[in-house]
């Protein structure tokens, strides 16, 4: 009597919760990526520079950019609070939002130039360049020099990192083999 009766009920195997199709479903033709309207993902277009003039191209960009948005920090805490410190919780909040634009902004001019490992580059070369302008830069930023010494500052960061990430990057893997027994 079971075995001749369809069976209507529920199904006690377990639910698939892969995204995977099922075997015994009907082919249906899939969307492919290019049928989707509006959803391509656009490339960049880069450009074929070699690492070292990338990294000083971008440092120079950086370094001007990280002497606007201080520039811009100082006459916005000066709009709000009426000093050019912005001190304790919003000057925190200043600086790792300008810290962090630096690294993103340096990301993608270094992506753009078409050099590898840009995303690691940019960040070592933003803490870099914060600790130079920590030690030699802090006492004069408001003298007219630092327009010239903080992107100065900022192409020896750039180069520096581009150096230290393609030397670490490129190092062929060492062979895991030991020549000893370590038994």
């Amino acid at each position: 009597m079971a075995d001749d009766a369809p069976d209507d009920g529920p199904s006690l195997e377990m639910p698939s919760l892969s995204l995977r199709r099922r075997r015994d479903a009907p082919d249906v033709p899939e969307a492919t990526p290019q049928s989707t309207p509006g959803r391509s993902r656009r490339h960049l277009p880069t450009v074929s520079v070699s690492g070292l003039p990338a990294a000083a191209v971008t440092g120079v960009v950086v370094g001007g950019l990280a002497v606007a948005l201080a520039w811009l920090a100082g006459v916005g805490c000066e709009a709000v609070r009426g000093t050019s410190a912005c001190g304790g919780g919003p000057g925190l909040l200043i600086l790792v939002v300008v810290v962090a634009a630096l690294a993103w902004a340096g990301s993608l001019l270094l992506r753009l130039l078409g050099v590898p490992h840009a995303g690691s580059t940019s960040v070592l070369a933003v803490g870099i360049l914060a600790v130079l302008v920590l030690v030699f830069v802090i006492g004069s930023l408001d003298e007219w020099f630092a327009l010239v010494a903080v992107p100065l500052a900022s192409v020896i960061a750039y180069a520096a990192s581009w150096w230290v990430t393609t030397t670490v990057g490129e190092e062929q893997p060492r062979d895991t083999r030991s020549s000893y027994d370590v038994r």
